[in-house]
Parts: structure tokens; sequence; C-alpha cells
């Protein structure tokens, strides 16, 4: 019951989108200050403040391309990856192990006997162990009568993650696929698939060029 509970509270259901709060909160300050820059320019030199509008929208073009964009997305019987250059889809079935530390990794079966690590670029993972935060934990547990070893610090650590939620949604799913005896499925839908952000990398490289050329011209 308790493993339930726990489960429950971590996990509202349905698509659940993951990046850390700084990066969000990073692209909305860039996003403020470029509007607020272009805007300026655009009253105080009219249509030749207009020139500037490509630098600023490249520097909030990469903001967004490397903290916006790139985030985890949990469903229902995958995990989308997106980082910076590419995105994977990974079924559950594909899924050997879940891994919460100072990144979020997933280990993903391949067709040969290796297994693949991918490493999720901007999701939450775990913070430093500040030596503050430490002493503080370290004096409840003595309250407690008890003092929780560095492993067992660290999966608690884990389960607090907001991360943590992907790890029990494929842990249920699992759970699941054995009271059900399903066999492994053997189809392609169960592989794990990798493309290409060409939407991302088309409109930094468009600004790129623009940018240039207005330094050029």
């Amino acid at each position: 019951m308790s493993s339930r509970h726990h489960h429950d509270v971590h996990d509202p259901g349905g698509t659940i989108h993951l990046r850390p709060h700084s990066a969000t909160a990073i692209s909305a300050v860039v996003a403020v200050f470029v509007v607020g820059l272009g805007l300026d320019a655009v009253i105080r030199a009219g249509w030749e403040g207009v020139l500037v509008l490509p630098a600023l929208l490249l520097v909030a073009a990469l903001v967004w391309m490397v903290l916006w964009a790139p985030k985890v997305v949990l469903h229902e019987e995958a995990v989308e990856v997106r980082n910076v250059l590419v995105t994977h889809l990974i079924p559950f079935a594909a899924l050997e192990d879940v891994r919460i530390g100072a990144m979020l990794r997933f280990d993903v079966s391949s067709s040969g006997a290796a297994t693949r690590s991918i490493t999720a670029w901007n999701a939450p993972a775990l913070g430093r162990d500040k030596p503050v935060r430490r002493e503080v934990a370290m004096r409840q547990q003595e309250l407690q009568g008890r003092r929780y070893t560095p492993q067992e610090r660290l999966v608690q650590d884990q389960r607090r993650s907001r991360s943590a939620v992907v790890k029990e949604r494929w842990e249920r799913w699992l759970g699941r696929r054995r009271l059900t005896g399903a066999p492994p499925a053997e189809d392609a839908g169960t592989a794990m698939t990798t493309r290409i952000n060409v939407i991302q990398i088309g409109v930094v490289a468009v600004l790129s060029v623009l940018v240039v050329l207005r330094i050029v011209l």
C-alpha cells in the first residue's frame, strides 16, 4: 500500500513535461529582455530599429534551443528525451533502467547485445549535497534516533526529485506487464527512435545568416 501511495503522490497521470525550474526562469527573463529591447529600438529609431531585431531574435532562439525546447516528456508507455540537437522516443519496453543523479539517464536496449545510455540534457536532477543542507538533515535524523547512511540519503533524494515520476511510471508499467504475463514484444514499435530537431536548428541557422548579413552589409 505504501508503495502505491508513493506513486500516486508523484504521478498525476497523463503527459508530463519536465525541465529544471532554472531553465524556465532564465528563458522567461530572456524573452522579456528581448521583447523590451526590441520595442525600445523600434520606438526610438523607427524602421532602422528593425535592423537590430535579428540579433535579438538570435539570442532568444539560442536560449529557446538550449534551455526551453530541451526537456523530458513522459507519456503513458514511453518517454521522450528532447535534447538540443536530437529527440529520442523511448518506449518503456526498450528501457532497462532509469538513473537519477547529477543528470537523468536512461539505459536502453538495442538490437545488439550492448545497452545504450541516453542522457537527458535538460531534466530535473539531483542538486549538489551542500554542507548546510547535509548538516540540517543529519540533525533531523539524530532527533528521530537514527542517522541515514550516504546511500540511504541518496535514495531519499532520488525519490524527492521531480524526475522520480519517470522511474515510478516505468516501474508501474513493468509491474502490470509481469501481472499479465505478457512476453516482451519484438515488433518495431518497442525500439527507440531518434530524430533531428530540424525546426530548432533551422530557426537558429536562418537567424545566424541574417545577423552575418547585417554585419557584412
